[in-house]
């Protein structure tokens, strides 16, 4: 309490000084309409002000919680957009049974480098959350990599913008099939690899994966054509692709978990 005192008595003038300012407007507020017009005006915006600061702060606070159910109702989405596609795909009816392999989970994006040769990803999952190495990453619009290191609540994973990755995949509705890879130049733009030069694609044309992978289903959107140079030498096409979402503004992710992974591993080894 002396101590609550002795500032007082330290501050007296300043102390003073807003006393007879509070003293002065209420005066003012309760004797001139004018005045009181003004300083209700000015209350307005200032309580406008502070009510529109207070909710900020609130959604912000809400915002995890809402992107995670975001994220959860797009898992569900996603997983069922791809179930369907691979029906469609296997020419199954509905009143059929349909064996599909893969699981999917979602990671958030907690390091993401792009502008190196070899690029890796980190995200907050790991060998807790069921996550193993060789896992495919995909996003809403793509594919991200596949996982190389698990550690207990982390993981880390080659980016589809690393030079050693290639990712098999096909031209939409098409029997071509091919290699995506990274040239290493700009962030959004893959390369297609050996897709003969009598095939009849063209600039425009959706690339997806081609399911001849363990990693990933089949008939994933990454890309569209942007370039397109037949060779002359070696019968095959030089095509570059603009991948749908640029790889700078990933942050959410799904880990596929293929249910066959370890058998099919399995039979490639005895071979």
């Amino acid at each position: 309490m002396q101590r609550i005192i002795n500032a007082l008595a330290r501050n007296k003038n300043t102390v003073l000084f807003f006393l007879l300012l509070i003293l002065s407007i209420y005066f003012l507020n309760s004797r001139s309409y004018y005045h009181q017009t003004k300083i209700s005006k000015i209350g307005l915006i200032l309580s406008g002000n502070l009510n529109n600061f207070s909710s900020s702060l609130i959604r912000y606070s809400r915002l995890r919680n809402e992107n995670k159910l975001l994220v959860k109702e797009n898992l569900f989405l996603k997983s069922n957009k791809i179930r369907k596609t691979y029906r469609n795909n296997k020419l199954i009816t509905l009143k059929e049974k349909i064996y599909f392999p893969f699981l999917f989970k979602t990671a958030k994006i907690i390091k993401n480098s792009y502008n190196k040769r070899e690029n890796f990803i980190i995200i907050n999952k790991g060998k807790t959350d069921g996550v193993k190495m060789e896992m495919g990453v995909i996003n809403s619009e793509g594919i991200v990599g596949i996982i190389n290191q698990v550690s207990k609540n982390y993981s880390s994973i080659i980016s589809i913008l690393h030079n050693d990755l290639k990712i098999n995949a096909k031209i939409k509705n098409t029997s071509y099939y091919g290699f995506l890879s990274w040239n290493g130049n700009k962030i959004n733009i893959m390369t297609l690899e050996d897709i003969v030069s009598t095939a009849n694609i063209s600039i425009g044309d959706t690339i997806v994966s081609g399911g001849m992978s363990s990693y990933f289903p089949s008939d994933l959107t990454i890309g569209k054509i942007s370039s397109l140079i037949k060779s002359k030498n070696d019968g095959y096409y030089t095509i570059e692709v603009e991948l749908f979402k640029n790889p700078s503004q990933w942050e959410y992710v799904y880990i596929v978990e293929n249910k066959d992974f370890q058998e099919i591993k399995n039979l490639q080894r005895k071979n």
